[in-house]
C-alpha cells in the first residue's frame, strides 16, 4: 500500500490546490486592503507632507498582516473548491476506481497544506512581524515621518525560571544593555 497516488497525479492535485488557495487568498487581501486604505486614507492624508507615496507604503505594512490573517481560511476554502472540482468531474470516482483509497486521494493535500504551514510560519517571523512594528511605529507618529529604527523597546518581558520579569524600557544590546522601571 503507497501512501501516495501515483507521482502524476500527486503533483496535479497539489498544483490544483496551491492555485486555487492563491486565487482565494489574492482575491482577499485585494478587496480587504481597499477597504482598510479607503477606512485610513483620511489619517494618513491628514498630514500635510504624505501623499501618494505615504499610501503605496501602508498598503506594503498592512498586506502581510490580511496575508497573514486571512492565509488559514483561503486553504480552507481552497481545499473546499479543490475537492468540489475534482467530485464535480467525476475524478474523484475515477481515482476510487482505479483503486485510490480515500488517504491516498487526500495525501497529497495534506503535505502541500503541510508546506503552506511551514510557509506561513516563516513567513510571520521574517515580514509580518517586522511590517507591524513599523506600521505601530508610524501610526504612534500620526502617520508623519516614519521613526528611523532604534535599538530602544518598550514593554519587554522576559521569563526567568518562575519569575516574570517586565522592563519597561530597554536600551542597547549584549553587554551595554540598559533596562529602565524594572517589575519582578
Amino acid at each position: 500500500m503507497d501512501f501516495f497516488p501515483s507521482r502524476i497525479l500527486a503533483v496535479y492535485m497539489a498544483k490544483m490546490f496551491i492555485v486555487r488557495t492563491l486565487a482565494v487568498l489574492a482575491l482577499l487581501v485585494l478587496v480587504l486592503q481597499a477597504l482598510d486604505l479607503l477606512g485610513e486614507s483620511g489619517k494618513i492624508l491628514a498630514y500635510e507632507a504624505n501623499g501618494e507615496a505615504e499610501l503605496w507604503t501602508y498598503v506594503s505594512l498592512r498586506a502581510p498582516q490580511l496575508v497573514a490573517r486571512f492565509l488559514p481560511f483561503s486553504v480552507l476554502l481552497g481545499t473546499i473548491i479543490t475537492l468540489a472540482t475534482l467530485n464535480q468531474n467525476s475524478e474523484v470516482v475515477s481515482m476510487k476506481a482505479g483503486g485510490l483509497s480515500a488517504h491516498q486521494i487526500l495525501a497529497p493535500l495534506i503535505v502541500t497544506s503541510m508546506g503552506v504551514a511551514l510557509f506561513s510560519f516563516i513567513f510571520n517571523e521574517t515580514i509580518v512581524a517586522p511590517a507591524t512594528d513599523r506600521l505601530m511605529q508610524w501610526e504612534k507618529v500620526d502617520f508623519g515621518p516614519i521613526p528611523a529604527k532604534s535599538n530602544i523597546r518598550t514593554n519587554v518581558w522576559v521569563k526567568d525560571g518562575n519569575n516574570l520579569i517586565n522592563a519597561a524600557k530597554v536600551t542597547g544590546r549584549g553587554e551595554n544593555v540598559i533596562l529602565q522601571d524594572v517589575t519582578i
